[in-house]
């Protein structure tokens, strides 16, 4: 099992740890089942199978110079669930990518998700967990949080996020969570490539103005490690957001804080101030929807640096049948180091682009057919590089009948 998978850098505390993880996670689904127990008589369960294949190819799968064109073959089946009381709810999926590529990259891949979340409510306190285990490659996930092209390999991620909320009054309400990511890098050290954890500590208060507007004060204090360097990051500060419904389906959410960043290797330490900040509009249409986004954001990153990523992205989705939609997704990101210790090498400002328009026909009640078509730019100006990619993938998906269960 990935979850479990020992690597050649992976020490016997890391594997320990590993394993507390994966014993607290049994421990959150063994409260999951004892708390369905309890409330039977109000339980609900629903299951959603589905199984997508897909044929592809791009231009330049790597985004550098070099023979990159690549063919490509997925077979991808998956499950959904849900379950519910009164009291409580789970979510959650099990899904995998059997992939194969030809052509300038010859080699298969074998991608696999179990995120969940449940929550738990009592009087005035709601019990959360996110979390989960993810094993995909640099090109997918990394790429879309950080904006930064890394060497193509593949990736374990495991997280597991507590959290807990109090209602002090019908306005007011405290919230705190932890977040643990460890992050594992299949052949990282001949990529140039660290495993690292991050934990990430954030507690604040929310309060509801009215029907339409809330606002939130948050504190966080976060913890970056490569325990291979000996290095650790750690930055904290505070933020604070506004959210407000226009009515008519549109609503706008903004934030920003400063963070305090400090970058230990050995006896050297680094110290630097970054703001932080991000924005979303959303607008619903009776057959359209239009989503601009915005923001900069401090993330790890594989090479062993915290990364600071400024991005712009927005979406348009319309429908122009019951059975027939496009849309058109356009991503901006800009990314660079967060801390500039003159005993690291520097690390080269870089841009990275795309566009992806993108035809949905749900041709029957359990089939939908997808054509999508994306172009990709990344420029490193320091280094006079620009490379670009033409990709284009069809995709068959079966999204059988729910499964539902209720007692």
């Amino acid at each position: 099992m990935g979850l479990l998978y020992a690597g050649p850098n992976r020490s016997p505390v890391e594997t320990q740890l590993r394993l507390r993880l994966l014993a607290g996670l049994c421990g959150v689904m063994l409260m999951v089942s004892g708390s369905l127990r309890g409330e039977a008589s109000a339980a609900e369960w629903s299951a959603a199978p589905s199984l997508s294949t897909k044929g592809l190819y791009n231009s330049n799968l790597l985004l550098s110079s070099g023979h990159n064109e690549v063919w490509g073959v997925w077979i991808s089946p998956g499950l959904k669930f849900k379950g519910s009381t009164e009291s409580l709810d789970v979510e959650g999926s099990a899904k995998s990518d059997f992939v194969q590529y030809f052509g300038g990259t010859d080699r298969s891949l074998t991608n696999l998700y179990f995120p969940l979340r449940t929550s738990y409510r009592l009087d005035r306190n709601t019990f959360g967990f996110e979390g989960g285990f993810t094993r995909d490659n640099t090109l997918q996930g990394e790429l879309q949080q950080t904006g930064l092209v890394l060497a193509f390999t593949q990736r374990n991620l495991l997280t597991a996020a507590p959290s807990w909320k109090f209602g002090i009054t019908e306005r007011l309400s405290w919230q705190s969570s932890y977040q643990y990511t460890n992050a594992q890098y299949e052949n990282g050290t001949q990529l140039g490539l660290v495993n690292y954890d991050v934990q990430t500590a954030n507690t604040g208060m929310t309060y509801n103005l009215g029907e339409r507007d809330q606002v939130q004060l948050t504190g966080e204090y976060t913890l970056f490690r490569v325990p291979s360097r000996t290095q650790e990051s750690t930055y904290y500060g505070a933020q604070g957001g506004w959210t407000h419904d226009f009515g008519q389906e549109m609503t706008v959410s903004i934030s920003g804080g400063p963070r305090f960043v400090t970058g230990t290797q050995g006896s050297l330490s680094a110290h630097d101030t970054v703001w932080v900040y991000k924005g979303t509009l959303r607008k619903m249409f009776e057959r359209t929807t239009i989503q601009i986004d915005g923001g900069s954001e401090v993330n790890p990153s594989g090479f062993g640096r915290l990364l600071k990523t400024d991005r712009v992205a927005g979406t348009l989705s319309h429908n122009l049948t019951e059975t027939l939609t496009v849309s058109l997704i356009g991503n901006l990101y800009s990314v660079s180091a967060v801390v500039t210790d003159p005993s690291i090498a520097p690390f080269p400002e870089q841009r990275y682009s795309s566009i992806l328009p993108s035809v949905s026909w749900k041709f029957t009640q359990w089939w939908t057919l997808e054509v999508r078509y994306t172009y990709q730019e990344r420029v490193v100006d320091s280094l006079n590089q620009w490379y670009s990619a033409n990709s284009t993938f069809v995709m068959l998906t079966y999204g059988g009948p729910k499964w539902s269960v209720s007692r």
